[in-house]
């Protein structure tokens, strides 16, 4: 079993960071041998998509840079765990290049109202994790929202996710029990879907 991690922050020991090790841990814990890899969008070189459709015949998207690795390692995990701190009321620019990029993982064989995925049928599952520095839950805005959207999108089916109200200084997510709760829950979750797979 292998599960990867994408961590749409730049923040190595911030509160995402700090939520997607807690998952991790937990999933290690449950499923004794799982391989996990952890990677910062921000430390991989991802252009923005240009929409020229050169995708269209394929499951590669024809812009040469880190992207292509990423994607490499999402169709050998049996998981994968995505984490967003929210700006603006939605994911960071780190994260939505990657959700632009993935264009390129959906075709349209019949119309453009119906797609289908490169993990549809694949059985892969996923976690998702959203921090929002306001205690008011509103100014999370779409953050969560995109992330489970997106993932169902390309076929996978999402078993849990975590949600931090209310945190902005890197580390304030470990005195909080109830969102280190929330994401040691994850963990398990996942390890038990994984389980079963």
């Amino acid at each position: 079993m292998r599960v990867t991690v994408l961590i749409g922050s730049h923040r190595k020991n911030g509160n995402t960071a700090r939520i997607s090790r807690k998952i991790l841990d937990s999933l290690r814990e449950a499923l004794p041998g799982v391989e996990t890899e952890l990677l910062f969008l921000g430390d991989s070189d991802i252009r923005a998509c240009t929409g020229c459709e050169g995708c269209g015949k394929s499951w590669d998207c024809i812009i040469r840079d880190d992207y292509a690795g990423i994607v490499s390692r999402i169709d050998a995990s049996d998981g994968l765990v995505l984490a967003s701190p929210t700006y603006w009321y939605s994911v960071t620019s780190d994260m939505k290049r990657f959700i632009d990029r993935s264009y390129s993982l959906i075709q349209y064989p019949v119309s453009r109202h119906e797609w289908i995925s490169k993990y549809s049928g694949a059985g892969k599952r996923c976690v998702t994790a959203a921090v929002c520095e306001q205690h008011d839950e509103s100014m999370m805005g779409s953050t969560l929202s995109l992330l489970n959207d997106f993932s169902r999108d390309l076929g996978f089916d999402v078993v849990a996710s975590v949600k931090a109200i209310g945190h902005f200084d890197a580390g304030s997510v470990d005195g909080d029990p109830a969102v280190m709760d929330q994401a040691e829950k994850a963990g398990r979750i996942l390890a038990d879907s994984l389980g079963t797979a």
